[in-house]
């Protein structure tokens, strides 16, 4: 069967919908159970340290095995633990189910994001991660409202099988598509001898070749700094819009929805704009931090939704520009380093959620926003002087 590899992107985008709808529905069977602020929390975090604990793994499967192949039992895995929470909603198995999503997500998302530099090449990788970008946007928009509706019409068992269906469907997908390895320009200053040679010992061979390349290193550590400013907004959001309206769900709902739609168009400027990937990504990201603070400190709801917009524009456009760099890593160790920043972020999230309630009882929900985000300025500067310093390989 042939098929344009390019509407993998939109089935993959299929199933991220169901995972925001699965969202809703998983919270909705939470608060089912009894203790549920204490099931809901056990959820999250069974998600994080999942994916924290399985990404060096991931990147070194994603390396040594078909990437093709590690995608479909990804998909496979993922679809047959999610059914299981329809036919046994109990809260161990939902659990178990967010530990085992949490791995199996990382293990897709590292050998899907090492894959594209092969299916397209590296001269359309900007406007394949700007599609990408606006694609998930776009589930972003649709799939929350959607996952709300259906879950209070229909219950949380029908969303939550779709979800699996999607899964399931995406992999079926998976199994008829071929794809030819494509010649992509790498980042490397290892030769590839080199690198072919000594990609199995691992980690060791990553971190060297991290620190000979600048861009890639860079990239890297700031994903934690990414996850804490990014677990900051995510914690505050339902805050400021009860700060505003008490407890406005659709208010909530439609902060989200601002974030999405600036993220789509930034997306899609981004990936039509030539300038150089790193000034890009660092300017961008930049420029997303004061629009989260702006948003914070405004006092009403439609100034607020319109800077949400602005910092989700900027978002936009730092996701593709950070995805094409990280994407020409070598392709023998690109999934190795996935896995590095992949262990980062989750690192990031973690960190990130631990800190937000203690301050913002410490100082206000505007301080601890303003904290994680003189931070992440803080890092931004720093990685940008490096780079202008560092040695030119």
């Amino acid at each position: 069967m042939q098929m344009n590899i390019k509407w993998y992107l939109y089935v993959n985008a299929l199933s991220s919908l169901g995972s925001r709808m699965n969202l809703i529905a998983c919270s909705a069977l939470i608060f089912t159970f009894e203790h549920s602020a204490y099931w809901m929390t056990a959820f999250f975090v069974a998600r994080q340290l999942g994916g924290m604990l399985f990404s060096p793994l991931a990147g070194i499967l994603a390396d040594r095995m078909d990437r093709r192949r590690t995608m479909i039992a990804s998909d496979m895995g993922a679809g047959l633990a999610i059914l299981a929470i329809a036919f046994y909603p109990t809260p161990y198995v939902l659990i178990a189910a967010a530990f085992l999503n949490g791995m199996l997500y990382t293990l897709f998302h590292i050998s899907f994001q090492a894959s594209l530099p092969q299916i397209f090449g590296s001269e359309q990788l900007v406007q394949i991660n700007g599609l990408k970008v606006r694609l998930e946007s776009l589930v972003g928009i649709i799939g929350f409202i959607l996952g709300g509706w259906l879950t209070d019409h229909y219950g949380y068992t029908i969303v939550i099988i779709l979800d699996a269906a999607s899964f399931l469907f995406s992999a079926w997908i998976l199994t008829r598509l071929r794809w030819e390895v494509k010649r992509d320009n790498a980042l490397a200053t290892f030769s590839d001898a080199n690198i072919k040679g000594k990609a199995a010992s691992g980690l060791r061979v990553t971190l060297r070749y991290l620190r000979e390349t600048p861009v890639l290193l860079t990239i890297s550590l700031l994903a934690f700094l990414v996850s804490l400013s990014t677990s900051a907004y995510n914690y505050g959001l339902p805050f400021l819009a009860d700060k505003l309206r008490g407890s406005d769900a659709t208010l909530h709902g439609l902060m989200w929805t601002a974030m999405s739609v600036g993220a789509l168009i930034g997306s899609y400027v981004a990936a039509r704009l030539r300038v150089e990937l790193v000034n890009g990504m660092l300017v961008a990201y930049g420029v997303f931090s004061v629009g989260i603070v702006g948003a914070f400190a405004a006092n009403h709801a439609v100034s607020v939704l319109l800077l949400l917009v602005l910092a989700g524009l900027f978002s936009g456009a730092a996701q593709v520009y950070e995805s094409t760099l990280l994407q020409q890593a070598h392709n023998e160790l690109r999934g190795k380093v996935m896995g590095v920043q992949g262990l980062l972020s989750r690192s990031g999230y973690f960190a990130g959620f631990l800190m937000a309630p203690f301050l913002a009882g410490a100082f206000t929900l505007l301080g601890m926003l303003v904290f994680a985000q003189l931070m992440f300025v803080a890092g931004l500067i720093g990685f940008g002087l490096y780079l202008v310093f560092s040695p030119k390989k």
